[in-house]
């Protein structure tokens, strides 16, 4: 057995469990509300009751048997539970309660990494998997920075790598306590804010939540990372009174790489990150015992000395909805799919018009009824895609917007 790292306890690990399996379903059924919320209560009672015949709350879902072995197989995989041998354990019970007590358990063996699945390109989740160590290193690095932070004010699910550095490793390190206002209005977030707090959000939450003016207290920090912050929320954000406001550049597969407190000014590496000489889109980390890896960056950026860059541009083609990565052609491959449909293009619309995505459709010869198409592809896409994937506008033509020079362009 091992001394068991601060942030694995029942509060923490029950949050991780809900987030984790909420997506999962949400997954597997698209359109399925208010599992989370569900999911949060049979929490709650975990956390308190263990007497094993009070109920088997993960039956509430009515999954199939295929089903529940999907959802056990991403729990057992994010948890690493194969590397104790408990994770034949985990198909044993449907009760949340023992969930968290296998995963407990497996840690006090096994504490070495932790995994996080992120959306692919196709679709299918990709695994990015994390030494602990190394995950510890950039969290200690965030706590000298935001060190006399008294309370965190999560906007963000726990169960990817930004919400559990900052919502469940952080906090933990600091000791201090974790707030979930994802069901308060983001407005609301703001104003409520006591001196002391750190609210951990998204550029989609701090967009909507200075959409009307408002004033926040005194020593109020905001922390925003999962996708690029476009200038008008800075100054908006800037306008409210907060005392600092912080954004993250990573990934899923590197963590957090670089910071910067202003839209103006460059990211500038974590101290445990490099560039790799000669390269512009390899970094190098350095571990605390001297382990060195090399990664990726997500994003082609120009570098303008050895720690300073912009970001220029994602390379996969991803973009950020809610803080979720989308992808637009996985989107367009659906709606291709569906029997009416002849051509589709789909793109992200712009801040002014909601921020999500949307879609042109060239009807095909089997569509009866133009006007009523983007009803029924509605409906065909709820049962296929998450609810960040769905497209909020449908636009009908007869055929795709093309430049002069043929290539895609924007519409209404």
């Amino acid at each position: 057995m091992i001394s068991l790292s601060p942030w694995w306890t029942r509060e923490h690990v029950s949050r991780l469990l809900t987030d984790l399996i909420a997506a999962e379903v949400a997954r597997l059924r698209p359109g399925l509300l208010g599992l989370r919320n569900a999911l949060e209560t049979s929490a709650e009672t975990a956390a308190d009751r263990v007497d094993p015949d009070l109920g088997r709350d993960l039956e509430t879902l009515e999954l199939d048997s295929l089903e529940f072995l999907d959802l056990a197989t991403v729990v057992t995989v994010q948890f690493h539970l194969q590397e104790t041998g408990l994770d034949d354990d985990l198909i044993a019970s449907h009760h949340l309660g023992k969930w968290v007590d296998l995963i407990l358990r497996s840690r006090a063996r096994w504490d070495e990494a932790i995994s996080f699945q992120t959306s692919g390109s196709t679709g299918r989740p990709k695994l990015c998997t994390h030494p602990m160590p190394f995950l510890t290193q950039e969290v200690a690095c965030f706590a000298d920075l935001l060190r006399g932070r008294r309370r965190v004010l999560s906007a963000v699910p726990a169960h990817h790598i930004y919400g559990f550095l900052f919502s469940v490793m952080l906090p933990a390190l600091l000791d201090i306590p974790v707030r979930n206002v994802r069901d308060t209005l983001p407005g609301s977030v703001l104003r409520r804010a006591c001196a002391g707090d750190l609210i951990l959000g998204h550029p989609a939450f701090f967009d909507l939540a200075t959409r009307a003016p408002v004033a926040v207290a005194d020593d109020v920090v905001a922390l925003t990372s999962t996708a690029p912050c476009p200038d008008l929320v800075w100054r908006l954000l800037g306008a409210t009174g907060l005392a600092r406001v912080i954004e993250i550049y990573g990934a899923s597969e590197s963590a957090g790489i670089g910071v910067r407190e202003a839209s103006d000014v460059p990211f500038r590496l974590l101290p445990h990150w490099s560039r790799v000489t000669g390269s512009h889109d390899r970094i190098l980390r350095l571990g605390i015992a001297g382990d060195t890896s090399e990664s990726e960056l997500p994003d082609h950026v120009r570098w303008l000395d050895d720690r300073a860059f912009q970001v220029a541009g994602r390379r996969d083609g991803a973009v950020q909805i809610g803080g979720i990565n989308v992808f637009p052609e996985r989107v367009q491959g659906c709606l291709r799919e569906h029997p009416e449909v002849a051509d589709a293009l789909v793109r992200l619309a712009s801040a002014g018009q909601g921020g999500r995505l949307k879609a042109f459709v060239v009807p095909g010869p089997a569509c009866p009824d133009s006007e009523r198409l983007p009803e029924r592809l509605q409906r065909w896409l709820a049962e296929r895609l998450t609810p960040a994937e769905q497209p909020r506008s449908i636009t009908i033509g007869s055929q795709l917007p093309r430049s002069a020079l043929g290539k895609p362009m924007d519409w209404d």
